[in-house]
């Protein structure tokens, strides 16, 4: 069985502890929930842009497998939030922080509390992930 490692590395201490921090495994797609690892609420007012702190970074061995990630805010709060990393990546986040942008251009100011639930990572491939903490 072809399998990718994924290495997540933990950077914001809430994650796992006071921030659930769940994997998914399925035939097609493999990922996990990004969490706002902010100190404190946000708003995002409408027409403005904010960059939210995941809590980790991520290194995938396999230098051929991408990742997409697809907003939640948008379905939760049902507002219109576009994500500003919604395409595919090839490993691009391995030596930083993964933080993700994401804009207002509905009507209404959205808030984001600490531990919501940004995004969903989606890792694209045809073979069996495992995923190691650190």
């Amino acid at each position: 069985m072809d399998v990718i490692t994924v290495k997540i590395r933990v950077l914001d201490s809430r994650l796992g502890t006071e921030f659930l921090f769940p994997e998914y495994v399925s035939n097609k797609f493999s990922g996990f929930f990004l969490k706002a690892c902010i100190k404190r609420s946000v708003c995002l007012m409408v027409n403005h842009t904010i960059l939210i702190s995941t809590g980790i970074s991520i290194d995938i061995i396999d230098k051929n497998t991408c990742f997409t990630i697809k907003s939640l805010i948008k379905k939760k709060k049902k507002s219109d939030i576009i994500v500003g990393h919604a395409f595919s990546f090839i490993n691009f986040f391995s030596l930083n922080e993964l933080k993700i942008s994401f804009w207002n251009c509905s009507k209404k100011d959205v808030q984001i509390n600490p531990g919501d639930n940004l995004a969903q990572l989606f890792i694209n491939s045809n073979k069996f992930i495992k995923f190691i903490y650190k």
